[in-house]
């Protein structure tokens, strides 16, 4: 009697034991399709801002923290689940003091956007505008732009863009010289008339491939020769066995875009840059070299 309840005991506990090693053994996270998207601060008259998505956080990007006026949200490209997903920007004040340029609260919501990413494809939230009211002189009204960045297949050369996310300058001609230069007289534009973005076919130019080597990318009124603003391209670092490149003009394989911004709206909490500028990011990483 003893021998047929002790079996019945073993039998049961190896069959807990069975459950146990089946529920809590080890399990294979499927990742579902996902989009990828960066996030770029052009305000020009607030805070620095922080992104936050509102509708899950299981595949999300949690890193566009604190992103300064011309700054890019930390990481670059992040991971983002598919379909239509909803966000919204907040000013961002490491001290929580009262805020003192007309926008209220610090943690003021200044946007609330939903979008449809698709599978595969590269985005750029361009947040860019003037939240004051009235308007500051030359400043278009805010908004939440969502760019489908299209990000060429890396080449032998060097492949540069520009979008053109400077309402004060007017419309534009975009040229490629070997340095900065206050004067552009007898340069050739590589694009004419470029108005400001609309974050689709405004104001976004081609992809352009050059070879490697220094260059600057400058803004100048339509049909004048002096510079609003020039950057030369950073040069990059070649990769070794050891350490792969980093993107940059002398760098082959280099995809990067370069965005004119507007100078500070005087009086704002934002990093402050007197004159119109432009900055340069990395598109895709350059062809790694190490293992």
């Amino acid at each position: 009697m003893r021998i047929t309840r002790l079996g019945l005991l073993g039998a049961l506990v190896l069959g807990v034991t069975g459950c146990q090693e089946k529920e809590f053994g080890p399990f294979t996270t499927e990742i579902p399709p996902l989009a990828f998207v960066r996030y770029i601060n052009a305000l020009p008259d607030t805070n620095n801002t922080t992104v936050r998505w509102v509708d899950q956080l299981e595949f999300t990007p949690m890193s566009f923290l604190n992103v300064p006026f011309r700054g890019l949200g930390q990481g670059n490209y992040q991971g983002l689940e598919a379909g239509a997903r909803r966000f919204k920007v907040f000013t961002y004040d490491p001290n929580l003091a009262s805020s003192a340029n007309g926008l209220g609260a610090t943690t003021a919501q200044l946007a609330d956007t939903t979008f449809a990413f698709q599978a595969g494809k590269y985005y750029t939230i361009l947040h860019m505008g003037c939240y004051r009211a009235p308007l500051p002189a030359g400043c278009q009204a805010a908004k939440v732009l969502i760019i489908d960045d299209n990000v060429p297949a890396a080449n032998t050369q060097v492949q540069v863009r520009v979008i053109h996310a400077a309402p004060g300058a007017g419309n534009v001609d975009v040229f490629t010289t070997a340095a900065a230069a206050t004067t552009l007289v007898g340069a050739t534009p590589v694009a004419t008339n470029v108005g400001v973005t609309n974050g689709s076919t405004t104001g976004i130019s081609a992809y352009l491939s050059r070879a490697t080597g220094a260059f600057a990318i400058q803004i100048a009124t339509t049909g004048t020769t002096t510079s609003l603003a020039g950057t030369a391209a950073p040069a990059g670092t070649a990769g070794t066995t050891a350490v792969n490149p980093i993107f940059g003009a002398t760098v082959a394989g280099s995809t990067m875009t370069a965005i004119a911004f507007p100078a500070t709206v005087s009086g704002s909490k934002a990093a402050v840059f007197a004159a119109p500028g432009i900055v340069f990011y990395g598109d895709r990483s350059v062809p790694r070299t190490a293992p």
